[in-house]
């Protein structure tokens, strides 16, 4: 860890103890002049920020520190389906890990191989965004949707990764049908806001706050809703929607986010 320009705390604090600063908490121009000056007196690289070398000369240990979260959508509830703040790409570079490649696809083509283009590439990409990699619940569960792994911690396992792909084509198939409880088709749906606490552990991974809106909307289908409903991410930007119609873009189908699920997986 780094103590810089823009740092704020209580490690912040104990540095500018030790250069003679304001202690104010707030690592500004004054203290950086002052980390500089120190450092240069004390034949360091006089750079102004704080690391293993300058916090060892000065004898601290830097403690671990709250998490601060934006706080912007805590208790929010958008009317409607789009997240507002941040823009839907269309033309996502899409990455495929070995173990979709070498794993995935190749179950897919036994599981859905006779099913329209959209139905699997509809799949696919969840199982990319869903993490379906070694190392992950998603993998390790041969549970490529994450279909029933919840923020708590629960997990739903198959016993091969083509059953798990099964229950994917099961699963979206009940919500195209409005057969699936959680998407009440042309009713209300209504998605309390809601503190993530699987986000706050990884919010470097996830990059977003895990304070995520709340969200009403009449469920017809469309792509926004889906995912909102789907993934509790998805509720706090466009990053997974942008990712589907940006896969389907690259291979040939156009698509956007009111798009509905029930046309979706009928393209070819």
């Amino acid at each position: 860890m780094l103590l810089k320009k823009g740092s704020k705390g209580e490690n912040v604090k104990s540095v500018q103890e030790v250069v003679g600063a304001k202690p104010d908490g707030d690592f500004g121009d004054g203290t950086e002049s002052k980390v500089k000056a120190w450092q240069k007196a004390n034949g360091l690289k006089d750079d102004g920020i704080v690391g293993p070398n300058t916090l060892k000369l000065m004898g601290i240990t830097l403690k671990e520190e709250p998490q601060e979260f934006d706080t912007k959508y805590k208790g929010v509830i958008i009317e409607g389906s789009h997240f507002p703040d941040k823009p839907i790409i269309t033309d996502k570079k899409i990455k495929f890990s070995k173990e979709i490649q070498e794993e995935y696809l190749p179950a897919l083509e036994k599981a859905m191989g006779n099913d329209p283009r959209g139905f699997r590439l509809l799949c696919t990409i969840m199982a990319v965004k869903e993490g379906f990699h070694k190392g992950t619940r998603s993998y390790r569960y041969n549970n490529p949707g994450n279909i029933g792994n919840t923020d708590s911690g629960a997990n739903k396992g198959y016993p091969t990764l083509e059953a798990g792909i099964l229950r994917q084509k099961e699963y979206i198939n009940q919500i195209a049908e409005g057969k699936h409880r959680a998407y009440p088709m042309n009713k209300q749906k209504s998605i309390p806001p809601y503190f993530s606490e699987e986000i706050a552990r990884n919010v470097k991974t996830y990059g977003i706050s895990p304070y995520v809106p709340g969200y009403n909307f009449i469920f017809t289908g469309q792509l926004d809703q889906f995912v909102k409903i789907y993934s509790t991410g998805a509720r706090s930007g466009n990053g997974y929607l942008s990712l589907i119609i940006s896969y389907f873009k690259e291979n040939g189908l156009d698509i956007n986010a009111q798009s509905k699920i029930q046309d979706i997986i009928k393209l070819n």
